[in-house]
């Protein structure tokens, strides 16, 4: 026991970690399992709650909806891609990890975000990973770090983790791998795809654990359902003709756009072009986590291989949700449900069964959840903003009963107003007929070479002359490869496609600009009395019963009961520079008290 304990002492000492008990996890109760916990993280890219029902994904709704719970009020944070996965490894709100943009070398995105910040503010030795690996777990990484990470960052694995197969430069085809820091290249053919590779990566970390006797962490985080939405071979066309449901706030009317604020009340409405490419768009995008099923089946049938599927957790959820043409808008980023109430689904050992709960969870709960269940103490407790939904997992009956004791208000931020220039665009294939895009240098379009392809619209990804260039450069003459020719100033623009299965086409792109220039500060309640949204932006707020309606289009700031809405303003000012515990909101009385339900 001395030799045991000097050992630990001194892997303490080598990995430079003050606090006390990280070597030591919580005594486990008398009758659980012997071996300790594992537990799978899957996280999946700007999946919102709708394209996370699971009537997209049988084998979600088999293994996970029906055997575990469901918890339809899971919200992120920070409404986009790399502020959202730090908020999830360090259990902190964006404004205190710092990690508030994508970063990257591209002077249009934010340099206060990105790996590298993530590395600056020295997160990656207090992530859950860092602290289970130190408490005797094997961890492994297997897909989408943070923006920012490269190829040319490939070298850097960091700490907390065993296993890192992590993407470089990310794609569904032609990707690259740090395969622990060693650069790997991905290409074309059908084993190409990045998220059967990513799964059967994840398979043999699975099955390593029959040599191993240390319980696992797995953090499994596929590019689907992101741009440019290319799904699996086998899967193209499975949801042909699907469209966008026509909710009120698609394409929402003038009566409601004029009750926003002020730079979104200009904002025009979708002709057909647009809205029947967003509506490919929602197609494909639902096609591709066709693969993240399989992923589920193969994660599911791998542990049962090894009897420990009853022995681990399995956590699903994306990092931020998606608009396709909602309020007048595509992307990600605003503080609208579309973008930031996302699918959250848990299973594993205790977890009760079948249930739907509306209970308010979030992002920054995954980092305590993830330690609370392994039983392993967190030397940086004090530092999480989050709340564990242990309770919940272990089917405690006053926390299920009442949602009201989690919490009842989370904050959602966007606390920078750099904006984030990402154009959201799609392809318009004409006719193939002589003169239709006789636009540019008199070049004529070509007639499809491969009638396979959907011939009316085609999903793309163009976000800047420079990026296009440089992609060019790094992919093979395989792949997709595209050059940009502006005709006008805004979104038309020019485009030549050579594809990778030989279909040569041209076309116009249109395309709506994701930049949201300003900063805001929302609050987002669910209680028993009451389910609420304000959102505060430099020049006026906005207001929503959500329970009343639900698609964000009645803005009530300025009618709502005065005591609702000085208490829900205090709220909001309080977490804005919260710290660990003042950031769960356990009580707002005005909310209780429902004045709109009197």
């Amino acid at each position: 026991m001395r030799a045991v304990l000097l050992l630990a002492l001194v892997a303490l000492a080598a990995a430079r970690v003050e606090p006390e008990g990280l070597l030591y996890p919580e005594r486990l109760p008398a009758d659980a399992p012997k071996r300790r916990p594992n537990i799978i993280q899957i996280l999946t890219d700007d999946q919102d709650a709708h394209m996370g029902g699971d009537w997209w994904q049988p084998g979600l709704r088999k293994h996970l909806a029906n055997e575990g719970l469901n918890f339809t009020n899971y919200i992120t944070n920070f409404a986009v891609c790399c502020p959202s996965r730090a908020t999830i490894l360090a259990g902190q709100c964006a404004h205190n990890t710092g990690v508030v943009g994508l970063g990257g070398d591209r002077g249009m995105l934010n340099p206060l975000g990105g790996f590298q910040r993530f590395v600056d503010m020295g997160l990656e030795e207090r992530t859950a990973a860092y602290v289970l690996q130190q408490a005797g777990y094997r961890t492994g990484l297997v897909g989408k770090y943070l923006n920012g990470y490269t190829s040319q960052t490939a070298w850097h694995v960091p700490k907390g983790w065993d296993r890192w197969f992590a993407f470089g430069e990310i794609d569904y085809y032609n990707f690259t791998i740090s395969d622990q820091g060693a650069n790997k290249l991905y290409g074309t053919e059908p084993e190409d795809y990045s998220t059967d590779v990513l799964t059967a990566e994840a398979v043999k970390f699975i099955q390593q654990a029959r040599d191993d006797d240390r319980p696992f962490f797995l953090y499994l985080a596929p590019y689907a359902c992101h741009r440019p939405h290319i799904p699996a071979p086998r899967h193209i066309g499975k949801y042909k003709g699907l469209k966008i449901p026509r909710v009120p706030s698609w394409n929402a009317s003038e009566q409601h756009t004029r009750q926003k604020v002020s730079f979104m009340r200009d904002l025009p409405p979708l002709d057909h072009e647009t809205a029947d490419a967003l509506d490919f768009e929602y197609q494909t995008r639902a096609e591709t986590l066709l693969a993240v099923d399989d992923m589920i089946e193969a994660v599911i049938g791998a542990l049962k291989e090894l009897g420990e599927l009853d022995n681990t957790y399995i956590f699903y959820t994306a990092d931020n949700g998606y608009k396709l043409g909602h309020h007048r808008l595509s992307g990600k980023i605003t503080a609208y449900e579309n973008d930031i109430r996302l699918p959250f689904f848990a299973r594993g050992p205790g977890v009760p069964r079948g249930l739907v709960l509306p209970h308010l969870v979030g992002n920054v709960d995954l980092a305590p959840t993830w330690l609370d269940v392994a039983g392993v103490k967190d030397p940086y407790a004090a530092q999480r903003d989050g709340i564990s939904l242990g309770p919940l997992l272990r089917g405690e009956a006053a926390a299920l009963e009442n949602p009201d004791t989690h919490r009842v208000g989370i904050l959602i931020e966007k606390p920078v107003t750099t904006a984030f220039l990402d154009l959201h665009v799609s392809i318009l294939v004409p006719e193939a007929r002589p003169g239709a895009l006789d636009l540019f240098e008199g070049r004529r379009p070509r007639r499809l070479a491969n009638g396979s392809w959907p011939q009316q619209v085609l999903d793309f990804e163009f976000q800047s002359r420079h990026f296009n260039e440089r992609a060019a450069a790094r992919l093979s003459d395989k792949s997709a490869w595209y050059y940009g020719y502006e005709k006008e100033a805004g979104f038309r623009k020019y485009i030549e496609l050579a594809l990778q299965n030989g279909i040569s086409l041209e076309g116009l792109i249109k395309g709506s600009n994701e930049e949201f220039p300003v900063a805001y500060y929302g609050l987002r309640t669910y209680s028993r009395g009451g389910t609420y949204k304000l959102i505060q932006y430099p020049n006026g707020y906005e207001l929503y019963d959500l329970t009343a309606d639900p698609h964000e289009v009645h803005n009530i700031y300025s009618t709502a009961p005065r005591e609702l809405v000085a208490e829900l303003e205090t709220t909001l000012a309080g977490l804005k520079d919260c710290k660990g515990a003042s950031c769960r909101v356990r009580s707002i009385s005005a909310v209780s008290a429902n004045p709109l339900r009197r």
